[in-house]
């Protein structure tokens, strides 16, 4: 059996760097910590957990909620988990909680949640009770946060470039020639609404904590809607909305009224429905050429979508492929009369013809971010700590204060929203 020892011999370290590198310490140099870890690989070493929960009084196992697991992007989230979890010396342990606050408190409270010695909760249901009860969780267990929003300050969270990433698709798609665009998957807000909810944000989608100028400009109903902690949907339609404000502000119309957003389910079925019932409600396809004023926005002003959109930004992946199938079904030529850009980057939008472009998230970035911070928490010993105040954007200082990290995120070009 290949032994620690082994491991070190081979990387040229000790072994107490060896165990370190392996234990995903940060005490240890990014160079060695690869050294160590290519030899661990190369010679097929398997950490001894049970041992080492003797010795540690750890488990060295790590607890992992997402919404959906028949979603792509949360499963390839919990591949990429569980690889960089393995190579750290950890194992994961996944479930699912369906967005419910009570699949999330029975999770919380289960008994394989307490074997671990830290839990990552990706996509936390906006209940306040469930909030509270995640924070309170927080103080006496590691536990990391992605897309808390709300939770920022009092928990560690890592958040999906949800505002920037939309900017950057609508953007993208006005700049290939789209005039009339579709939004998939959240409801209207209209423009004032939506600059407004802007005033109350910072950068990363959390509330700005105190700013009389912001709370004196927006109206109680709008302050309502942030403290209700606008999720992801509504950040990504306020990046969109910016892109086509941004495109107006230099001349170029664009049309955005309430015939050009449209909600539906965030899954392949959801897509697909959402896309056919508005093909069929119009009686033709957005083949059919447009007279309308490209800036009016006029079709949808009863509520209903426009049918000559000329491009979709969908806030999933999946809703996109299922958009996209709805269109290629109907005889809509992709991306020559109608583009689609979706949000995700998932490796199934690669194997749709044409491609799904779309604004792509590093699921191994998520995985890397979210195991050094919660890692760092539990060598602290803790969740919420007061010994040392780290940089809100750091995901590598020690555990202290709680971090907020904000992810990267690039286009993928792979042909649907590209003329």
């Amino acid at each position: 059996m290949v032994t620690l020892d082994d491991v070190a011999a081979r990387a040229g370290v000790s072994r107490m760097t060896a165990s370190n590198a392996i234990r995903g310490k940060s005490v240890v140099k990014a160079s060695t910590a690869r050294r160590v870890l290519e030899a661990a690989a190369e010679l097929g070493y398997k950490p001894n957990l049970a041992a080492r929960q003797l010795s540690s009084g750890r488990t060295h196992i790590i607890g992992m909620s997402v919404a959906d697991l028949d979603l792509p992007f949360p499963a390839a989230l919990a591949a990429s988990l569980s690889d960089e979890a393995f190579r750290r010396g950890y194992q994961l342990i996944t479930q699912q909680t369906r967005m419910s606050s009570d699949y999330e408190q029975a999770m919380l409270n289960s008994a394989s949640t307490r074997i671990c010695d830290g839990t990552i909760v990706c996509w936390p249901s906006s209940d306040v009770g469930g909030t509270d009860a995640l924070v309170g969780f927080a103080a006496t267990h590691p536990v990391v946060v992605l897309d808390g929003h709300g939770l920022e300050g009092r928990v560690d969270t890592v958040f999906t470039p949800n505002r920037e990433g939309a900017r950057a698709a609508v953007s993208h798609l006005i700049a290939q020639g789209a005039r009339r665009i579709l939004v998939l998957g959240a409801p209207y807000r209209s423009p004032q609404e939506l600059e407004r909810l802007a005033l109350l944000l910072k950068g990363d989608g959390s509330l700005v904590e105190s700013d009389a100028h912001a709370g004196a400009e927006a109206g109680e109903d709008v302050r309502a809607q942030a403290e209700a902690r606008p999720g992801n949907g509504v950040l990504r339609l306020l990046g969109a909305w910016e892109a086509i404000r941004d495109a107006r502000a230099a001349g170029v119309d664009v049309a955005y009224g309430p015939g050009n957003v449209c909600p539906a389910g965030w899954d392949f079925h959801g897509g697909y429905e959402a896309m056919s019932r508005i093909l069929a409600a119009s009686g033709r396809s957005p083949d059919t050429p447009d007279t309308k004023a490209a800036g009016s926005g006029s079709a949808g002003s009863s509520g209903s979508p426009d049918p000559s959109f000329d491009a979709v930004f969908a806030l999933a992946d999946a809703m996109a492929i299922g958009a996209l199938k709805a269109l290629l079904a109907a005889g809509v030529r992709v991306p020559e009369k109608v583009m689609v850009i979706g949000f995700d980057g998932v490796d199934g939008g690669g194997y749709t013809d044409p491609g799904l472009s779309s604004v792509a998230i590093d699921t191994k970035e998520i995985a890397r971010v979210g195991l050094d911070l919660l890692i760092a928490r539990i060598e602290a010993g803790l969740s919420t700590g007061e010994r040392t105040h780290a940089s809100p954007r750091s995901a590598t200082t020690p555990a202290g204060a709680p971090r907020t990290h904000v992810l990267s995120f690039r286009l993928a070009h792979r042909g649907s929203a590209e003329r």
